[in-house]
């Protein structure tokens, strides 16, 4: 079986979300998978980024190929190399300077690139050139693509229905996985001559949509399996509240529609193995949690040392609950406990941030900061006893599983993958399953009550803390079941072939 991963990011590659974490993790998951007699053969295509650009080397040039662009035919070379992590898996590299040469990936300080359509719309043209040259070049017959969020969505119509008389695409089977609805890759019909392909094609049942093009619309209506990254999302989505103005398009393909929940790649998150801890523990030792606290304490000179650390490690976006946490503020400058706001750069709200920021500053035991640290996301998680996750939605989220990883009881809102992976603390009859506290009402009271209700167990009652902590930290919510779940919908894929 052979299987493609395309994402516009890929750790360890390039990552800004969730999204990156999982397209690099999954196919160094699928590798590891044993399927009897047959062997899954997977690899990865991704932009290559400024960053990257000391992984290759000339020898690694694959080949050049020419891509129409409106008008233009841009030159764009294919680099591949072994992965860093597991020489099993090749990594293809989309290398074209002008477009993807940049400081950032999307966007930077917060505004977004004035190109992003062209942008994508050539990576997609190039990922099918790709899988046309391999089958031409050296007889690799795909099986199947696995495609993510908007970025690559317009995959499927060029292997669908474009390029579909192409031997090297005949049969392929294209799964797409949307990883956040909230962001659809939506242009103004300006960009439609850089799609290269007729006008036939913007109409509301393939990339029309309220009279902009619409990338996330190819990959919902022409893949034939579509993927979120949770059951209770891919659910939520088919509602008009969390359904982003696609809930009608996405009710119409519930047959094909699938909630996969995502997993954690051990290898970069565990408390045994992490390099960026010093003091490294597991489930029998989680106690040097307090030293790992206690550093981070007289890094950041907190006042008082004793208390417990509550931790939030997240983009700075109104979706994770901030308003939620903003109109408590003051409720959190109460507690006998000291908090931490990681907040990633280049947002998009920088009035809020300012107002945010401005009123953290008026407690004593709150600090925010605004940087993309891994190593300091690695030690908050690490370091602390609770980890807040408010989100108003969330497809799935990793976070708050990193968290239960290492023993920080979660408190989020009970919605999306929070949802399915958080067991609500509901007093006694709870206390051998529960693994962090939920609340069902997005208000401040109901967030404020779970935190009541979590200090109160970490005071006054720390043998069913210890035990939530034990719970969690026992749960297995790894990117190996997560293979597992896609394996299931690839093998069913390729079961429907014509």
């Amino acid at each position: 079986m052979n299987i493609f991963t395309a994402s516009s990011e890929a750790y360890p590659f390039s990552k800004t979300g969730g999204l990156g974490d999982i397209a690099g993790s999954l196919p160094l998951a699928l590798d590891t998978i044993k399927t009897g007699s047959s062997k899954i053969n997977t690899s990865l295509i991704v932009p290559l980024y400024k960053q990257n650009y000391s992984l290759i080397n000339k020898s690694d040039i694959l080949t050049k190929i020419d891509i129409e662009q409106g008008n233009d035919v841009i030159e764009t070379e294919i680099a591949r190399i072994k992965h860093p992590e597991n020489s099993n898996v090749y990594v293809y590299f989309v290398k074209q300077d002008k477009f993807f040469k940049r400081n950032g990936i999307y966007s930077e300080n917060g505004i977004d690139y004035d190109d992003n359509a062209g942008r994508f719309i050539l990576f997609s043209k190039a990922i099918v050139k790709l899988i046309i040259y391999l089958y031409e070049k050296e007889n690799l017959k795909l099986d199947i693509i696995h495609i993510h969020d908007w970025q690559t969505a317009l995959t499927a119509i060029y292997i669908k229905e474009v390029y579909n008389n192409e031997e090297a695409l005949k049969d392929l089977k294209v799964m797409f996985t949307i990883h956040n609805l909230a962001y659809q890759g939506n242009f103004n019909t300006n960009i439609y001559p850089l799609l290269n392909i007729s006008w036939k094609f913007f109409v509301h049942n393939r990339l029309e949509f309220y009279g902009h093009v619409s990338f996330i619309k190819a990959g919902i209506i022409l893949s034939d399996i579509v993927t979120t990254v949770s059951p209770s999302y891919s659910k939520e989505i088919q509602g008009e509240e969390f359904g982003c103005g696609m809930n009608s398009l996405l009710a119409d393909i519930s047959h094909k529609l699938y909630g996969v929940l995502n997993g954690v790649y051990d290898d970069s998150w565990n408390p045994k193995t992490d390099k960026y801890i010093k003091n490294n523990y597991d489930i029998n030792s989680s106690e040097k949690k307090k030293l790992i606290r206690n550093s981070l304490y007289k890094e950041l000179g907190f006042i008082n040392k004793t208390y417990p650390l509550v931790t939030m490690i997240s983009r700075f976006d109104p979706q994770k609950g901030l308003d939620l946490i903003y109109a408590s503020f003051f409720e959190l400058s109460t507690y006998d406990a000291n908090f931490i706001f990681l907040f990633g750069k280049n947002n998009y709200f920088k009035d809020f941030e300012n107002e945010f920021t401005a009123r953290a500053k008026r407690a004593k035991n709150i600090k925010i900061l605004f940087t993309f640290d891994e190593s300091l996301a690695h030690r908050l998680t690490a370091g602390s006893d609770l980890y807040l996750m408010p989100s108003r939605f969330e497809p799935c989220g990793l976070n708050q599983i990193y968290s239960m990883k290492y023993g920080s009881l979660p408190i989020v809102h009970a919605v999306g993958g929070l949802k399915d992976t958080v067991i609500n603390y509901s007093g006694n009859k709870s206390i051998n399953k529960a693994t962090g506290f939920t609340f069902n009402e997005y208000s401040v009271k109901s967030f404020v009550d779970s935190m009541d209700l979590a200090f109160d167990l970490y005071y006054n009652k720390r043998d069913i803390w210890n035990k939530l902590i034990f719970n969690a930290m026992s749960k297995d919510y790894s990117i190996h079941k997560t293979a597992l779940e896609y394996l299931k919908l690839y093998k069913k894929m390729l079961s429907n072939k014509k």
